[in-house]
């Protein structure tokens, strides 16, 4: 059982490294990139079939959630950050740490969600897998672009 989600991880991974060969569309390689990512974490936090089917709808209900969060925040700020005045970059300061709390109250929230699905242990490899994926991804940016 454990064997598959390895499987999973290296088929995605090939298929990621072609089509970025290919020069294929954003979306393409997004979705690529997403079933990397779910079989990668999957292996990595040893979940169940049962644990997936639970786990997944409630992890990209948070991923969007928390998207939304930092999107709103950021899509106030377009202008240029030396034209702003001591007051208006205090107050982007200040909403700054009130989106990084609404942050931390909205992981919080879906902590305990998931404790109802997979154990503590598995929530720690979780955020451990993040960032090993993050690191994967940027590793292959590099390689591509080295490669260009």
């Amino acid at each position: 059982m454990k064997r598959l989600p390895f499987i999973l991880v290296l088929f995605c991974a090939l298929a990621f490294g072609s089509t970025t060969a290919m020069a294929q569309s954003g979306r393409s390689q997004d979705k690529n990139v997403e079933a990397a990512k779910v079989a990668f974490f999957t292996d990595k936090m040893g979940l169940t079939t049962e644990q997936s089917q639970k786990f997944w709808p409630l992890y990209n209900e948070y991923e969007t959630k928390r998207r939304e969060l930092v999107r709103s925040y950021r899509s106030g700020y377009r202008e240029d950050v030396d034209q702003l005045s001591e007051q208006e970059a205090k107050a982007r300061l200040d909403g700054m740490f009130s989106t990084r709390e609404k942050e931390l109250e909205l992981e919080k929230e879906y902590v305990a969600r998931y404790q109802r699905v997979i154990s503590s242990n598995q929530i720690i490899k979780l955020y451990r897998s993040e960032r090993e994926f993050t690191k994967l991804l940027l590793k292959k940016l590099e390689a591509n672009n080295k490669a260009q």
